[in-house]
């Protein structure tokens, strides 16, 4: 397994990718068009800060491959900061493909991003997960996230709020 920045140079296994994550009905793709195509484009310039729409920050993104190329996860750091972030999406959202989970790879992921990208501005990152996700929240915990509070939703659901520290300076 090798984690790259996404790149066009992804697109035919990112059609594959973005097929599966809407038949999961993943929070993240829920909303998108039906082009894969077009949403890796933009991701890429989302990256650059190119083409952002409003509202929006800067947002990197990096995918978790198997050694055939096929994309296994994605991990997402988002540069900024806005009552969206803060309240209910995270700094960095990341999710991994059933069929590769049970094996550490959200941890890989989270760890990746936690060892490589610049430290958010407000100190910590902010990484929010459902609660009803125990996977997700032990993986948030595993990697030293901090529980800030549990915010129920008008719908029911619980999302678990956490503070995340970068562990980039460890290794500098």
């Amino acid at each position: 397994m090798r984690i790259e920045a996404a790149s066009e140079k992804h697109l035919s296994a990112y059609r594959q990718y973005f097929q599966a994550c809407r038949e999961l009905d993943f929070d993240y793709y829920r909303d998108l068009a039906d082009d894969a195509d077009a949403w890796l484009r933009k991701l890429v310039r989302h990256a650059d800060g190119e083409e952002m729409p409003a509202g929006w920050v800067p947002c990197q993104t990096w995918f978790l491959l198997t050694p055939e190329g096929e994309i296994a996860g994605a991990a997402r750091l988002r540069h900024g900061e806005t009552h969206m972030i803060q309240e209910k999406i995270g700094h960095i959202g990341f999710e991994v493909l059933p069929k590769w989970r049970g094996n550490g790879y959200g941890r890989v992921l989270l760890q990746y991003v936690q060892a490589i990208a610049e430290q958010p501005e407000c100190g910590n990152w902010v990484v929010v997960c459902d609660a009803a996700n125990p996977a997700a929240v032990r993986t948030v915990e595993t990697c030293g996230g901090q529980l800030l509070e549990d915010v129920r939703q008008t719908d029911g659901t619980v999302l678990k709020r956490y503070s995340l520290t970068p562990i980039g300076g460890l290794f500098a």
